[in-house]
């Protein structure tokens, strides 16, 4: 299933960045594959290549990779994927967030925040129409 939120903030998305690592370690993920996508500020064969790092290192790599002038919240699109690829986060470039896993566990905790927060936002499960959340 997918969820994505409505457009956010800079600060919104840069926030959820701690939330997605907590649902993350909460259900064992610890290797992370990132791309750096669309608008993201790199010669154009370096972007959507895989980078592996570990989920401990994703909040400094992606502030290491805003300071570098990369990576810019909201204007460039950042892929965040476990290794097996069943869970899929991108910071997108319209500023909102997609995410995307089968994991229920995630999707609740992720839902719920984001409708406490004020988010709103859509979710698409399988063969079936976007529908509020």
């Amino acid at each position: 299933m997918t969820f994505v939120t409505s457009p956010l903030t800079r600060m919104q998305l840069l926030d959820e960045i701690p939330q997605i690592v907590g649902w993350l370690q909460s259900n064992g993920i610890d290797n992370l594959v990132i791309e750096y996508g669309s608008g993201c500020k790199l010669e154009p064969e370096l972007l959507w290549r895989d980078i592996e790092i570990r989920l401990a290192d994703l909040v400094p790599f992606i502030q290491s990779s805003i300071e570098n002038g990369i990576y810019a919240p909201g204007e460039a699109d950042l892929v965040v994927q476990d290794r097996d690829r069943t869970f899929e986060c991108l910071f997108c470039r319209e500023s909102d967030i997609h995410l995307a896993t089968d994991d229920e566990s995630i999707l609740t905790q992720a839902a719920q925040r984001w409708l406490d927060k004020g988010y709103g936002g859509f979710k698409l499960a399988a063969s079936e129409d976007w529908e509020p959340f």
